[in-house]
């Protein structure tokens, strides 16, 4: 009896063959783990939008060989873009990871060690880039001024915080203590 659904009929003599082009595997920056909530993961040529498997990585398949744009979005992360040239893949693991950064409104756990920032004159300062040089900690500002810095087994240890957007730079510093929060409130930027 053959199965049928609103796209086709496959019969017993048919036989479906699909080419994995390349999957997708997105990695929290915060846990190093899969994401957590919705995530959409689409390619800007054509109607490029992922499936996800069961194991967690969202594929494209059967697409030319070319370079693809990879967007990432979600309620939880940052939009990410990548740009993947299939040729360059390995064809027996054509995998691509891509690293999500947290918004401010990331549910962190109540021990994180977090630097939250407001900036008051937002529109100043959206997608600005927030870091703290001499370590590999970095975020952008959104659109409602937020960030948030959040930093692995730390002992009290003051540092500066670098806000970089163009030629405008603001620094900032203050002392984090592990499993706390600080709240900083920045009146101007530049």
């Amino acid at each position: 009896m053959p199965y049928g659904t609103d796209k086709f009929t496959p019969y017993a003599v048919d036989v479906i063959f699909t080419r994995l082009s390349f999957a997708v595997w997105p990695v929290d920056d915060y846990t190093k783990k899969e994401p957590v909530g919705r995530i959409s993961v689409m390619i800007k040529q054509g109607d490029g939008k992922a499936v996800k498997n069961l194991s967690g990585y969202y594929t494209f398949t059967n697409l030319p060989d070319g370079i693809y744009t990879v967007v990432i979005e979600s309620d939880w992360y940052f939009s990410e873009e990548k740009a993947v040239d299939i040729s360059l893949l390995d064809s027996r693991k054509p995998v691509v990871e891509i690293e999500l950064k947290p918004k401010p409104s990331y549910p962190f756990p109540d021990h994180a060690t977090l630097v939250r920032g407001l900036i008051l004159n937002a529109e100043q300062a959206v997608n600005a880039e927030v870091t703290v040089p001499g370590k590999a900690i970095k975020t952008i500002v959104d659109a409602r001024g937020e960030f948030v810095l959040y930093f692995k087994g730390n002992e009290p240890e003051s540092i500066t915080i670098e806000i970089k957007k163009g030629a405008d730079v603001k620094t900032v510093s203050t002392t984090i203590e592990e499993g706390k929060t600080i709240s900083l409130v920045i009146i101007d930027f530049p």
